[in-house]
């Protein structure tokens, strides 16, 4: 690790206050979870990954005289061949004022040789989360049966505990409602960042029932799976998890504590004003 990194991961230190506590039982990654606080998923990224190379992006903020920490990413020092095995990891964290949690977790995994068998890979995946919510989400109904799995879904709650399905009023099975709120969740989550977050909640917050369910309910796990040959065998999975509500409650207080700044700096610009003279006309 060098300097610089030490010293972003110093700085941490004064603005991370929380404990494991508050990532209990959340959906994790890699045992990165959701709500863990920054430096504790750091040092999990790097324990997990230990040959990888940790980058660190940060950003600037009002009245904070270093860059703080957005996110941070994992990845080898040389480029995943095909046949390799090797993983890509980004950790995206909440901003001040709030303690620097994380709220997404993004896992791009590559398989040795041809792949690994389509049933070792899910039930793995079911041991660690469970019985999925739902299969094939963009496809508009569930996989027939394992074998077609592309892509497979877990959502929770906030406490970590599985979480219903969307639906349509006076519906319970999974419609083309739930998929089509599901599917915009999912696409949402990828492409995602706090400031997007801030912009949803000045301007579009009640607007949309999708969009509002998303940012409401949406804490999943996400998993896409890329068929090999044998088909029999999966190449790559691709995993997202992430808490569109934690992110929400994070860039709502940071977009007031950026306006409150905003709003000092005005008054004060206007009560400097005010000492000056009467201009000579």
């Amino acid at each position: 690790m060098n300097m610089g990194t030490r010293a972003q991961i110093g700085m941490l230190a004064v603005v991370v206050l929380t404990s494991n506590a508050a990532a209990e039982g959340m959906p994790d990654i890699l045992s990165i979870q959701l709500g863990m606080p920054v430096r504790d998923a750091h040092a999990k990224l790097q324990a997990q990954l230990p040959k990888n190379k940790v980058q660190i992006m940060s950003d600037t903020l009002p009245t904070i005289d270093k860059p703080v920490i957005k996110a941070f990413s994992s990845a080898p020092a040389e480029q995943i061949m095909m046949g390799m095995e090797g993983d890509q990891v980004t950790v995206d964290v909440t901003l001040p004022p709030n303690k620097q949690v994380v709220w997404r977790v993004i896992r791009q995994h590559f398989f040795a040789n041809k792949g690994i068998p389509k049933t070792t890979l899910l039930a793995s995946l079911r041991e660690k989360y469970g019985k999925e919510s739902l299969t094939n989400v963009s496809q508009g109904k569930p996989a027939t049966d394992d074998s077609q799995i592309q892509t497979i879904l877990w959502l929770f709650d906030e406490q970590g505990r599985p979480a219903p399905l969307p639906s349509a009023p006076g519906k319970t099975a999974p419609d083309f409602t739930t998929t089509q709120t599901l599917t915009s969740c999912i696409t949402g989550a990828d492409a995602l960042h706090l400031g997007l977050v801030e912009v949803y909640a000045d301007l579009y917050k009640g607007k949309n029932p999708q969009n509002d369910w998303c940012y409401k309910s949406y804490t999943a796990v996400f998993a896409g799976l890329v068929e090999s040959n044998p088909p029999e065998l999966y190449s790559q999975m691709r995993m997202v998890t992430m808490s569109f509500p934690l992110a929400l409650r994070a860039s709502e207080a940071t977009s007031k504590w950026k306006k409150d700044i905003a709003e000092g700096k005005h008054k004060q610009d206007i009560e400097k004003a005010k000492q000056q003279e009467k201009p000579k006309l």
